[in-house]
């Protein structure tokens, strides 16, 4: 019946948006409907939920979501009826179905595949439709041919020919207007296009039509015996009824309906390229630029949002400050207040008050340390010298800060990542954030507000830091050729735990001093150590101290 002839099985317990093609748009869903497979009722689909999308119906059975769900495409629906319903009788639509055979359909798009012309890889998850044409240069996408051999010996009669012919000859004997171009010829460039296109890709130049591509042989005689146990003429083999058993019929249908007139299935990108705007390599540039326009689209739309949100964010700190004032004032007003020091010796601040502070402090709003802002100073060299300073104050500490506080991101540690020091300023500053070239600009002036000194440094892997001068590379190499010199070979692992730092970020400096020629490497990553059952231990780069400095070997032993 129609159930067998038309629909495709899915599986229900797969949510319906990963059913979904890519291109495909979820429109309304109803639940407690029951299928009718011609003018019977279809026992194993009385109780599910249908799904209406752009291009598609789903069924998704409510006690076997797995075995009895199914989808059905739009394009077999060639008309629709509605009947409102009757005492106990429920609303149903009917679906008539179209007398194409749905065995012809082309396969789905839930597969990636590469175009012949430009190579390119188009993604999965697209519908029949979209996945006819490439995405990038808009040519038609070549299917896999069927054999033609057995097509032609089950479908079309063969004439009785002598045995002695071989099967070379036969095919040989083929005449022209059944063979396919592979390539079309430009009459100007004379450059070979595929078969597809419509025009030059190199002159654009209109390409002629193929001789031969409109003739093609038939693929059954017109006397061909009709498919057993289906009847074209039966209305019932080619009609499908939901009844609505809670409702929501006329939603149902109105949806519907605005499905069918959109035909969103026949709309192909092809369309747009039919007068070659969209093909070949002109249809590959047009992709890129158009791409590219979107990105600038998307970044200047983010940047618009970014400085929104900035002035939203003065605003706020502007907000903020007033709330302070008023609190630092009310407070004051309290403690002076002669009643209230009667009644308590240690005046307490309003449980508002205190909320208020507490969600300031929690947004980095605290008034005492308000961020420097360009609205505040006269010149951009004062911003830059003032933002140097309150840098400062975050790698050092305020000189305010007591001795038994933590202090600055540099306390203790004598070098640190740029993009640490970034994340953590833009941290304290709350919403009055910095963006990354204003803060490379006030890197220059900062040994100028440090003690001791702290100046910027990129390493051999384009890493740049932040360090203190006993991390400069003079300063450092003169450390570790001590400690080599002293205690003997060392291995990162210990170099890195005597000065503290990351063990990526020793190898990096250690690196560097090994290029001046101050150390040397004793390579043991390569030598199996100790063999511990199946497990091979293997050993670690020993550093020594470079003892061959103004060595010259004469020559004997």
């Amino acid at each position: 019946m129609a159930l067998q002839r038309y629909t495709k099985s899915v599986d229900g317990t797969i949510p319906i948006q990963a059913l979904m093609y890519n291109d495909e748009e979820l429109i309304s869903t109803q639940d407690g409907i029951g299928i009718y497979d011609g003018l019977q009722k279809s026992l194993d689909h009385q109780s599910g939920t249908v799904h209406t999308t752009s291009q598609r119906l789903f069924y998704i059975d409510a006690t076997k979501k797995a075995s009895r769900s199914f989808s059905l495409p739009l394009s077999h629906i060639s008309k629709t009826d509605y009947y409102a319903g009757l005492f106990s009788s429920s609303p149903k639509v009917t679906l008539h179905l179209s007398l194409e055979d749905p065995a012809s359909e082309e396969p789905s798009g839930f597969g990636s595949w590469e175009c012949e012309v430009c190579a390119y890889r188009n993604p999965p998850g697209l519908s029949p439709s979209a996945a006819r044409v490439c995405a990038l240069c808009g040519v038609p996408r070549s299917l896999p041919a069927k054999s033609a051999s057995s097509s032609a010996s089950s479908e079309v009669p063969q004439p009785s020919i002598d045995s002695s012919f071989s099967t070379s000859a036969s095919t040989s004997a083929l005449p022209q207007r059944f063979r396919k171009p592979s390539s079309i010829s430009c009459p100007a460039c004379t450059f070979l296009n595929h078969p597809s296109m419509q025009t030059c890709e190199i002159c654009s130049t209109p390409l002629p039509k193929a001789s031969g591509d409109h003739t093609q042989a038939k693929s059954a005689p017109t006397t061909r015996p009709t498919t057993p146990g289906l009847n074209d003429n039966d209305i019932e083999s080619k009609m499908l009824k939901l009844s609505f058993r809670k409702g929501g019929d006329k939603v149902f249908y109105t949806a519907l309906k605005r499905s069918l007139k959109g035909r969103t299935w026949e709309i192909t990108p092809s369309n747009a390229g039919t007068n070659g705007a969209r093909s070949g390599i002109s249809g590959i540039m047009q992709a890129v630029e158009t791409n590219a326009q979107n990105r600038d689209t998307d970044m200047s739309n983010a940047l618009q949002d970014l400085e929104a949100l900035m002035v939203k964010a003065k605003d706020m700190v502007r907000l903020a400050a007033e709330l302070n004032e008023r609190l630092t004032a009310s407070s004051t007003t309290t403690a002076n207040d002669p009643y209230s020091s009667v009644l308590s010796s240690t005046p307490t601040e309003p449980e508002e008050a205190t909320f208020i502070r507490s969600s300031l402090s929690q947004l980095g709003l605290q008034m005492e340390n308000t961020p420097v802002t360009l609205d505040m100073m006269k010149d951009e060299r004062e911003w830059m010298e003032q933002l140097a300073r309150e840098l400062a104050n975050i790698l050092q500490g305020s000189e305010k800060v007591s001795s038994s506080s933590s202090g600055g991101m540099m306390k203790k540690r004598g070098i640190i990542a740029l993009d640490e020091v970034w994340g953590g300023w833009n941290r304290a500053r709350g919403v009055a954030l910095i963006p990354p070239l204003t803060f490379l600009q006030v890197i220059p002036h900062l040994p100028a507000f440090t003690n001791p000194t702290i100046t910027s440094r990129t390493l051999n892997s384009g890493l740049a830091v932040l360090h203190t001068p006993p991390y400069s590379r003079a300063a450092f190499a003169a450390r570790i050729c001590g400690l080599l010199a002293l205690a003997g070979p060392k291995s990162t692992t210990e170099i890195a735990q005597e000065e503290g730092i990351t063990i990526g970020l020793t190898v990096e400096m250690l690196i560097i001093v090994e290029e001046d020629g101050d150390v040397c490497r004793d390579d043991g990553q390569s030598v199996i150590q100790e063999k511990k059952g199946d497990i091979l231990v293997l050993g670690e780069v020993n550093w020594w101290a470079n003892l061959f400095i103004g060595y010259t070997w004469d020559g004997q032993e």
